[in-house]
């Protein structure tokens, strides 16, 4: 199984962990964590945790990292530790993406694969509505 690390900014990992417990509420999530980094995180000590939970989670086929804003402090450490076909960073976490990673880890064949369809799902899953639906 391809494990799922979601890093952000305070504690919104967080509440995607529990989101994905409202979506997939039978899911024991061993293969879930989640890092924040705060106002004044320190990089190196950010990056040092998010290889420990590298370690605890990435004993299958990879870990996919989840971040919340490209170039902000989660996403800038996360990219310091991604690695071809071990660990792959996916920045601009949405829900549907969130989803769709944890949908297909434990069928996808490699990281990079759960890592396109989950790319995929956020941006099919931001719309724009100019008036109301009927």
């Amino acid at each position: 199984m391809i494990g799922l690390l979601i890093i952000t900014h305070y504690r919104l990992g967080h509440a995607y962990a529990d989101v994905a417990k409202h979506f997939f509420p039978e899911r024991d999530f061993a293969n879930l964590r989640m890092v924040s980094a705060g106002r004044d995180a320190c990089h190196d000590e950010l990056i040092g945790r998010i290889q420990a939970a590298v370690a605890e989670i990435g004993r299958g086929k990879g870990v996919l990292v989840l971040t919340d804003i490209f170039g902000a402090t989660p996403c800038n450490a996360a990219l310091k530790t991604a690695e071809p076909q071990k660990i792959a960073v996916l920045t601009g976490l949405n829900v549907p993406m969130l989803v769709k990673a944890l949908s297909y880890a434990d069928q996808a064949d490699n990281v990079s694969d759960l890592a396109e369809k989950a790319r995929d799902a956020g941006i099919q899953g931001i719309m724009s509505f100019q008036q109301s639906v009927r």
